[in-house]
């Protein structure tokens, strides 16, 4: 959750400034912080999507000492 929230910061940042590629601004700088942003925003989904999948899926069963 803390790679989306400051994901966000940082897009909304050049927002705020008026330098961002969602204004339409294209320039060097405001590509490569709204990119950076995105990383973060994807990064951070991605590790909730992980770790939601590794709640859901029950542990393995550790095989029993008697079995042979």
């Amino acid at each position: 959750m803390r790679s989306i929230f400051w994901g966000v910061v940082i897009i909304a940042i050049g927002l705020v400034r008026g330098d961002s590629v969602f204004r339409g601004d294209f320039n060097v700088l405001s590509i490569f912080f709204d990119a950076l942003g995105l990383f973060f925003i994807i990064r951070g989904g991605l590790a909730v999507y992980r770790a939601k999948q590794q709640q859901e899926t029950p542990p393995p069963v550790p095989p029993s000492a008697n079995a042979r």
